[in-house]
């Protein structure tokens, strides 16, 4: 009769290997779980939302984008008053205007001949040296 305690045996080890038995559950307390890591040291927060929506709060506040019969400009506008000037780049080159007197609209130009001169938030006009005069809608 000693086959049975040997068939016990086995019956019991195939049991366990087949995982039989269950892990007691760990007991649950009332400690909160770890906080994670620190990020990198920065001022700045993470990125959240749409890239889109990144982009424009990455752009400066005083920037104008401006199609002018083709070219694309993105104007900067410093300052206020007589002291205002504008700056753009146009084929590689960056061009600084300050503004000029005018009756009408907001008019920036310099000695070479390049001008900027608009009219209303949404329509300009952009002259650059020896060139003819292009109309400029705002681009949104």
């Amino acid at each position: 009769m000693r086959a049975a305690p040997a068939t016990a045996l086995l019956l019991t080890f195939a049991l366990a290997a087949c995982g039989g038995e269950s892990t007691p559950a760990s007991p649950a307390t009332d400690t909160p779980p770890p906080p994670p890591p620190a990020a990198a040291a920065t001022d700045e927060a993470p990125p959240t939302g749409s890239l889109a929506a990144r982009e424009a709060e990455a752009a400066p506040s005083n920037t104008i984008n401006y199609d002018c019969e083709g070219t694309r400009i993105t104007l900067a506008q410093e300052g206020e008053g007589d002291d205002a000037r504008v700056q753009f780049v146009v084929d590689g080159v960056t061009l600084d205007l300050p503004r000029v007197e005018t009756t009408q609209g907001d008019r920036f130009a310099d000695a070479d001949g390049n001008v900027f001169w608009s009219h209303g938030a949404d329509e300009a006009r952009l002259t650059l040296q020896g060139q003819h005069e292009r109309n400029c809608a705002r681009v949104y």
